[in-house]
């Protein structure tokens, strides 16, 4: 949809460079689709005649759907967001879950092993004393 009229060439001497832009420096209106598409969504028209008025209307309605799109695409990464947070709460509670039946199974298991090394000891220990015994009393 661009214009058959002719656009104003800017040209810039930057250094030993040389750069040829269709666009102004300042921006001017150019560029309100992307920069600001709710700019002319609710323009009056009230005032202009003939070709004026038809351009005015034109560019109201243009500036109307791309708002509308505009919101739509802001409603969409807001529900996108959202969404996101909620999946990264659920994470850090889903890690913070496992790390606390980590630390548990790994409390029960020291506690484990320290029980089943007192018993490994004492059972040893019964088991020296034992043989001390048997080789003390004469047969």
């Amino acid at each position: 949809m661009s214009s058959s009229y002719l656009r104003p060439i800017a040209i810039q001497s930057d250094d030993d460079q040389l750069i040829i832009s269709n666009q102004l420096p300042g921006g001017g209106l150019e560029g309100w689709e992307q920069d600001d598409p709710c700019r002319y969504a609710n323009q009056s028209c009230r005032g202009k005649m003939f070709g004026a008025l038809k351009s005015c209307r034109r560019q109201r309605e243009k500036s109307q759907a791309l708002c509308k799109a505009h919101e739509q695409k802001l409603a969409e990464t807001k529900k996108i967001e959202q969404e996101k947070q909620q999946l990264m709460t659920a994470l850090q509670h889903n890690v913070t879950d496992t790390a606390e039946k980590q630390q548990t199974a790994s409390t029960a298991m020291i506690a484990g092993a320290a029980v089943g090394g007192v018993a490994i000891l004492g059972a040893a220990i019964l088991l020296i004393a034992k043989k001390k015994k048997a080789k003390s009393q004469p047969a």
